[in-house]
């Protein structure tokens, strides 16, 4: 069994200014060519916002024609993807919709109750090697908090990170009593080059794990007896944090601090921060556009 890590994709194919992202291009044959050896059985870990998971249906709870075809594509691949989930990620289509005030306005009008019930579901969740997952494809899974045996490798997901990119807040489709009065706002901000995402359309309250994750995480931790092979997080501890010269730390970054301080391991690698750096102690590592075999 081999694992890789690698960082953020944000989708399956290049983004604007994200030259290095999409799953496909990074995942293709030439420029990670040790799958030519894999199989079923090796792993490959993606730290936070896969991104392949994104668009919003407003009628039924379905995947769009590209998604299938790129999730098809990670199926199709040797080896098993897992992601730990990031900020960037349809949350309400992952881990299902909570939002019923969201559920009832203008935007999911169209859909019929029997598919508001399967958005409030989420993709399945299954116990899988440790710990929940939901199971996009058979071998492509989102990693729930836990810790997960990767055939003998211990190995500890947490996701989530608070957003930077909505500096003039969040628009939400609750606030309007139609469509066309949310578009207005949208148009208007748009045009005035403001810095902000639409809540269950580019942005989920979702991203900030809250106490039941926590609570999760650390009951699967004690039962670890604190002490994993490799850690996997979207964000960075806060000690991390600050040391790669960010400041605008949060909750998120103070959870994974204090169980950095009770935990044993051998590797933390995390993301979201968009670069590579081996931190000053050698088991610390930030990680992007790389792909790291280390086992």
């Amino acid at each position: 069994m081999s694992v890789f890590v690698t960082g953020d994709t944000h989708g399956p194919e290049k983004i604007g200014w994200h030259s290095t992202d999409g799953f496909i291009p990074r995942l293709n044959v030439k420029n990670f060519p040790e799958q030519r050896e894999l199989t079923k059985d090796d792993f490959l870990i993606i730290c936070g916002d896969f991104g392949g998971i994104w668009e919003t249906n407003r009628e039924r709870f379905a995947e769009s024609s590209q998604e299938k075809y790129s999730l098809d594509w990670l199926e199709d691949k040797p080896f098993t993807t897992l992601f730990i989930p990031g900020n960037h990620e349809n949350y309400d289509r992952l881990t299902g919709c909570r939002n019923e005030p969201l559920l009832s306005c203008w935007l999911y009008r169209k859909m019929p109750e029997e598919e508001k019930e399967k958005l409030r579901r989420g993709y399945p969740k299954e116990f899988w090697k440790g710990g929940f997952t939901r199971v996009i494809r058979p071998s492509v899974r989102m990693l729930e908090p836990g810790v997960f045996d990767l055939d003998g490798q211990k190995c500890f997901a947490y996701g989530g990170a608070a957003s930077h990119d909505i500096a003039d807040g969040i628009l939400d489709p609750v606030n309007f009593p139609e469509e066309v009065d949310y578009q207005k706002t949208y148009r208007k901000m748009l045009d005035s080059g403001c810095q902000f995402r639409v809540r269950g359309l580019s942005w989920w309250d979702q991203e900030m794990p809250g106490p039941g994750e926590e609570q999760m995480a650390e009951k699967a931790l004690e039962a670890a007896g604190y002490h994993v092979d490799f850690v996997f997080t979207h964000a960075a501890p806060l000690s991390c944090h600050a040391s790669l010269g960010f400041s605008h730390a949060g909750r998120v970054n103070r959870f994974l601090e204090d169980i950095k301080g009770k935990l044993t391991y051998r590797h933390w690698f995390f993301g979201h921060l968009h670069g590579n750096s081996n931190l000053p102690g050698g088991k610390d590592h930030l990680i992007y556009e790389q792909i790291l075999r280390i086992c």
